[in-house]
C-alpha cells in the first residue's frame, strides 16, 4: 500500500529515470524515427475522435448506438495518448505519468470491448441497405395500394350515398366521414354536434329522432330507422339511420359507430307504389261496388221487359229505367278511365 501511495505521490517525478535518448544507443535517425512515427500515430488518434464527435453532434436525426460512439472516441484517445507520452520520454522519462496513461488505456479497452459484445448482436440484426430499400419500395407499393382503396372506398360511398360517422360518447366527440359533408350538404367548417344536427332534421322527425336516442341508450341497442332532412337549399332527404354500440367494462356505452345513407330515391319510389296501390284499391271498390250496382239495375230492369205484348205501359217505365241506369254506369266507367289515366302519369313521371 506504500508503494501506491508513494507512486502516486511522486507521479510527475522522473529524476530516478532516464529519458530515452540517454537509455542505450540511439542514433539520430532511429530516435527520431521513433518520435515521428509516435506522433503521426497519436495526431493521428487525436484528430479521429474529434471527427467522430463532430459527427455524431452535427448529424440533426437520432445516431444508433449513441453511447458506441463517444466510447470509441475515448479509447482512441487515450490510445493515442500513449504514443504521445513515449515521444515525450525522447526528453522527460516520465515513466510513472505513462503507466498510468496505459492502465487508463487498458480499462477504456476493455470496457469498450464489453459494451462491443452488448450491442454486437442488436447491430448485426439490422437490415442491410438493399433489406432497407426494399422494404421501402414494399411499403411505397402498400401505401399506394391502401391510397387506391380508399378511393375506390370514397367512390362507393359516393355512388352509394352513404358515409360513415362516429359518436365518441365519452368524450361528446363526433366524427364523419368526407362524403357526410356532401350528403348532408354542410359547410367542412361546420361542428358536428346534437345541436347543430337537429338543426337540419325534419321538424316533424325530431321527435322520432329523440325517441330513438332514447332507445339507443336505454337498450343499449341501435335499431334502423329513417328520417328526413332540410339541405340548405330546402330539399328534402331521407335518411337511413343504421348502427352499433361499444360498451365499457361497466356496461355503459363509450362509443357509436354507424351509417348515413341517403335513400330518398327509394322512399320516393316506396311512396308512389303505395299511393298506386291505394289507386288500384280505390279502382277496384269501385268495380265491385259502383259498376255491381248499374248493371245489376240494368239485368233486373230487363227480366220486368214484356216482350210479348210491346205496347205494355210498363216497357216505357223499363226503357227509362235503363236509361237512367246506363247513365250512372257510364259516369262510373269515365271515374274508373280517370283514376286509370292519373296512374299512367304518375308511373311516366
Amino acid at each position: 500500500m506504500n508503494e501506491v501511495v508513494d507512486f502516486f505521490k511522486k507521479l510527475f517525478e522522473y529524476s530516478d529515470f532516464r529519458s530515452f535518448w540517454r537509455s542505450g544507443s540511439w542514433t539520430k535517425f532511429h530516435g527520431w524515427l521513433y518520435i515521428i512515427s509516435d506522433l503521426m500515430v497519436w495526431s493521428a488518434y487525436f484528430v479521429i475522435p474529434f471527427l467522430i464527435l463532430f459527427y455524431v453532434l452535427r448529424k440533426k436525426q437520432k445516431v444508433r448506438f449513441n453511447s458506441l460512439y463517444f466510447l470509441f472516441a475515448a479509447f482512441i484517445l487515450v490510445c493515442g495518448a500513449t504514443y504521445f507520452v513515449d515521444a515525450l520520454m525522447f526528453w522527460i522519462p516520465v515513466y510513472r505519468v505513462s503507466a498510468v496513461v496505459r492502465f487508463i488505456t487498458g480499462v477504456v479497452s476493455w470496457i469498450t470491448v464489453f459494451y462491443v459484445v452488448k450491442v454486437l448482436p442488436r447491430a448485426f440484426s439490422l437490415r442491410s441497405q438493399e433489406e432497407l430499400e426494399s422494404e421501402i419500395k414494399n411499403r411505397e407499393k402498400a401505401q399506394d395500394a391502401l391510397k387506391n382503396k380508399n378511393e375506390q372506398l370514397r367512390e362507393a360511398e359516393r355512388i352509394a350515398k352513404i358515409c360513415y360517422i362516429e359518436w365518441d360518447v365519452l368524450n361528446e366527440k363526433a366524427e364523419l366521414s368526407d362524403e357526410a359533408w356532401e350528403l348532408l350538404e354542410l359547410p367542412a367548417s361546420a361542428k358536428v354536434d346534437f345541436s347543430n344536427f337537429t338543426r337540419i332534421i325534419h321538424p316533424e322527425d325530431i321527435k322520432h329522432i329523440e325517441r330513438m336516442i332514447d332507445i339507443i341508450f336505454i337498450k343499449k341497442f341501435f335499431p334502423d330507422f329513417y328520417c328526413r332532412i332540410i339541405t340548405q337549399h330546402d330539399e328534402i332527404k331521407h335518411i337511413l339511420v343504421r348502427g352499433q354500440v361499444m360498451l365499457t367494462e361497466n356496461g355503459s356505452i363509450s362509443l357509436i359507430k354507424g351509417t348515413l345513407q341517403d335513400v330518398t330515391e327509394q322512399r320516393l319510389y316506396i311512396q308512389k307504389i303505395q299511393l298506386q296501390n291505394q289507386r288500384l284499391k280505390d279502382i277496384a271498390w269501385i268495380q265491385s261496388h259502383k259498376v255491381r250496382s248499374p248493371v245489376a239495375t240494368i239485368m233486373g230492369l230487363i227480366q220486368l221487359f214484356n216482350k210479348e205484348d210491346l205496347s205494355d205501359p210498363i216497357n216505357l217505365q223499363v226503357l227509362d229505367g235503363m236509361q237512367e241506369a246506363t247513365v250512372t254506369l257510364d259516369e262510373v266507367i269515365k271515374e274508373i278511365n280517370d283514376k286509370t289515366t292519373t296512374m299512367k302519369l304518375n308511373s311516366e313521371d
